[in-house]
Order: structure tokens, then sequence, then C-alpha cells
């Protein structure tokens, strides 16, 4: 099986690759697959954000389409948990900064957050996933990975994913970017197994 993912994130594509490996599936980009990057308006719904990335794509293509996007729920916040990049731009013009810049812009936001609220904040990724066929059938499902937020920096910085220097893993006890391949796969299972549900 053949999908195409909607995103131009890279190191989102490498992830839902990685879950998939051993899978009869392949992971295909819109640039793979000769297709022009398509901008998509987000709004709070992360389900309704899966499907909009997926239909920006339809027609364009005779692969499943595959759309996704993740919440950052901070319990106890009024934050919009669906803009994780946008609550830390604060009105900037993210046209104007560069990924390195969007990250650290990011990375400071969430430290105030969790130094304001005690240095060590539980919180979760929910991570929902919108599976769009080519006569226009639409499943969707979700995972969510608990995670503590905390004001400290470790490991290297991933720009595409930043936050993940900040937070330990409910299911290894690890920072994340301090895991192994084998505990990072266990943080990431809630999200393989919405992957395969999916795909069944």
């Amino acid at each position: 099986m053949e999908i195409l993912a909607a995103t131009n994130n890279p190191s989102k594509v490498a992830r839902v690759r990685r879950l998939l490996a051993g899978q009869d599936v392949i992971v295909t980009t819109p640039a793979e697959a000769g297709i022009p990057p398509v901008e998509v308006e987000e709004g709070s719904d992360i389900f309704v954000n899966a499907e909009r990335k997926a239909r920006a794509y339809f027609g364009m293509t005779k692969l499943p389409i595959l759309g996704m996007d993740s919440a950052f729920v901070i319990p106890g916040t009024d934050l919009d948990p669906a803009k994780v990049r946008r609550n830390a731009l604060e009105g900037r013009d993210e046209s104007t900064l560069n990924i390195e810049e969007i990250a650290a812009l990011m990375i400071a936001y969430y430290r105030k957050i969790a130094e304001a609220h005690g240095g060590r904040v539980p919180a979760y990724w929910q991570d929902v996933f919108a599976l769009l066929q080519p006569d226009g059938t639409l499943k969707k499902d979700e995972g969510r990975r608990p995670v503590i937020l905390t004001p400290e920096v470790r490991g290297q910085t991933n720009p595409n994913l930043p936050l993940r220097s900040m937070y330990i893993v409910d299911a290894t006890g690890k920072y994340a970017t301090e895991q192994s391949k084998e505990e990072e796969l266990m943080e990431l299972k809630p999200y393989q197994e919405a992957l395969q549900r999916l795909l069944d």
C-alpha cells in the first residue's frame, strides 16, 4: 500500500516511515510525488486540521492521503493546545522567521509556562490522523502521549520538533531527546497504534 503524507515537515515524515517500517506501506511526500506544497489554514480543532490537510491534496493523486495534526495539551492553562507554534510566536509574522528562530521562540515560551507552574508540568500530546481515500471516504483516529514539561533543555534540539528537548516522557521517565531508539518507540506507541488502526 502506498500513501501520500500531507505534510512537508521532514521530521514528521521520517517518524511515520519509521513507525510503519516492516509493514507493507510506502509513505510518499508531495515533493516526491511531484505535487507542489499546499498551505492549509489551521484552526483550533486538530481533527478538522488533519482532514483539511488531507483534502488539500485531494484530486492531485490517486493515492490515499494521510493528514495529521497534533495538539500539546497543558491542563490548567488557557492556551489553545492546537496552536503549539502560533502560541509561541505571540503575533509575530512567521514568514519573517527561519525555522531556528521559531524553535528558539517556542522553547522560550514554553519554558516560561513550565517555570510559572512549578517547573514540572503534566501535559500530553494528542496526535490526530485523517486518512482520505481516492473515493472520498474518510477515516480518523488519534493517540495520546503523556509527558512532563520542564524548563530545562536537554540534548540536541530538532528545529522541526523543538519541544522534544523540554519534556520527560511518562512511558520511559526520560527526556525525549535522551531516549534510546527502543525507548522512543515506547513513547510513540500510541501514535503508532493509531496509524496502524487507520491503515487496517
